[in-house]
């Protein structure tokens, strides 16, 4: 059961790890190619696009911060169990942040409540994979 646990948060940690520095680079580089994604990913169509458009470039550093945090972590997760859990600290308000701002997600940001959902809804998966590598002990197999 643990080497399962182990493998399923190396798993993830290492897709969060490559989504975060794949979405901070195309938005630090290429913003009007982020929107396009961002529309496909999770149905966000924002207003107001000139100011997101500079807002996502430190967004984007810091998306590929997070990343290669957690590619390091992934490397060896024993050893960065503080990453690991400010990974788990940044879904965390993630997912609070989708909750308490969904009005304005759905009106500014075109995000629909069954999309917040669902996002929501794959953020608590990751702090559950995380949580449980925790709890098992979290290496060695």
């Amino acid at each position: 059961m643990k080497s399962e646990v182990n493998l399923i948060f190396l798993c993830y940690l290492w897709i969060l790890s490559v989504y975060h520095v794949f979405t901070g680079i195309i938005s630090f580089f290429f913003p009007e190619q982020a929107l396009s994604f961002y529309k496909k990913f999770y149905d966000c169509n924002p207003v107001e696009r000139k100011h997101l458009v500079i807002v996502l470039k430190p967004w984007g550093a810091l998306a590929v911060f997070a990343g290669i945090a957690g590619i390091f972590a992934a490397l060896d997760p024993g050893k960065c169990k503080g990453t690991v859990a400010g990974l788990a600290i940044l879904l965390a308000m993630r997912i609070y942040y989708r909750i308490a701002f969904r009005d304005m997600l759905r009106d500014i940001s075109g995000i629909s409540p069954h999309r917040n959902l669902m996002n929501i809804c794959l953020l608590l998966v990751g702090i559950i994979i995380i949580a449980s590598w925790f709890v098992s002990g979290g290496l060695p197999w």
